[in-house]
């Protein structure tokens, strides 16, 4: 199966940057179209606490989530042109919407690689993407 339609997952800085790097690698390599996606949580998770209105939360958070994103095109894009994508709320779902509406042949991101009975009791989004993802996915391991 060819792949000329790669969506790349991030999160934070380091994983994000391995992720970006081997997505980009491939989808270089295959000259494919690539969407650059991050998903932002919820902003009223950090409203009580921080200071800030919702509102400024998030856009302090869409702030920081394209300079992310551009930085990671700088660094390994190369004459790609990425279509980044900041979406907000449930990663899990928000992905597996994305996936449905853009259809791409590959979704590359990162898993912590958590302990079994750490994922047991916090869950695994990398797992539930394999699980429920339309398309193959290719996990990308954070070093230990």
């Amino acid at each position: 199966m060819p792949f000329s339609k790669i969506m790349i997952a991030v999160e934070k800085p380091p994983l994000a940057f391995k992720v970006a790097e081997t997505g980009f690698a491939l989808a270089n390599a295959l000259n494919a179209q690539v969407y650059l996606v991050h998903v932002n949580p919820s902003a009223l998770l950090y409203t009580p606490d921080s200071g800030m209105s919702e509102t400024q939360i998030e856009a302090k958070m869409i702030e920081q989530t394209e300079e992310l994103l551009q930085q990671i095109t700088r660094l390994y894009a190369g004459s790609l042109e990425p279509i980044p994508l900041v979406l907000e709320g449930n990663i899990e779902q928000e992905l597996l919407t994305v996936i449905q509406d853009i259809q791409p042949e590959l979704l590359v991101l990162g898993t912590h690689a958590k302990k079994p009975w750490k994922e047991m009791l916090l869950g695994s989004v990398s797992e539930d993407l394999v699980r429920n993802s339309t398309c193959p996915v290719m996990l990308i391991r954070e070093s230990e």
